[in-house]
């Protein structure tokens, strides 16, 4: 089984590096371009099964390649974004001036950082975990898509890798960019850069 690990199209809040979290922003023109563009690479996998993050980005960008395949579609909450709290919305510079000890926190110990309302990276690397137990320990051993977001994907790849999430910037990837999963006996053997970022 392979598991396609796909970072959603990119969206006006991408372009201006705002922090998006759990906010709806959609697909921008150029991010509904990438996934059109993304089916040439999906027509030759062997993918039956698409799970997509329910943030209306990611949900997008998983029905416009569904929409030419018999795949099925299923929604796992546990693909959400993280929750930047008081930070969505925000450009790196502007978080970096209002909150300069978390910044700092956030640059060197991402996983000791905690902010109000909102989740910890340890919160979702366990979710990320969880998810991906499951993926490989469901039923059949069918190719999987699996439609998410750049913080989400990122903890993913740690997760595979048993990488700890202070790890988490070595596996940032840009918006239409594929990740691999190979695996055997429902266990990783390899992580692979599938598809690099989709560009105009």
């Amino acid at each position: 089984m392979n598991i396609y690990l796909l970072r959603h199209g990119q969206t006006c809040w991408n372009q201006q590096r705002r922090l998006q979290g759990l906010r709806e922003i959609p697909l921008n023109s150029v991010g509904v371009r990438q996934s059109h563009r993304l089916i040439e690479w999906y027509r030759k996998t062997a993918v039956t099964r698409i799970v997509s993050s329910p943030l209306v980005r990611a949900r997008r960008t998983a029905e416009i390649l569904r929409e030419y395949s018999g795949a099925s579609l299923l929604v796992d909450d546990r693909l959400r974004e993280i929750d930047h709290g008081p930070w969505t919305g925000l450009r790196l510079p502007v978080i970096e001036h209002r909150f300069p000890h978390e910044f700092a926190t956030w640059s060197f110990f991402p996983e000791k950082l905690r902010l109000a309302n909102s989740e910890s990276l340890g919160a979702v690397y366990r979710r990320c975990a969880c998810f991906l137990m499951d993926v490989l320990h469901g039923s059949g051993n069918e190719d999987v898509l699996v439609v998410s977001h750049g913080v989400v994907n990122a903890l993913l790849l740690c997760a595979a890798l048993g990488a700890c999430s202070r790890r988490i910037r070595e596996f940032s990837l840009p918006n239409a960019t594929v990740s691999a999963l190979r695996t055997k006996r429902r266990k990783i053997v390899a992580v692979e850069r599938e598809l690099d970022a989709i560009t105009e």
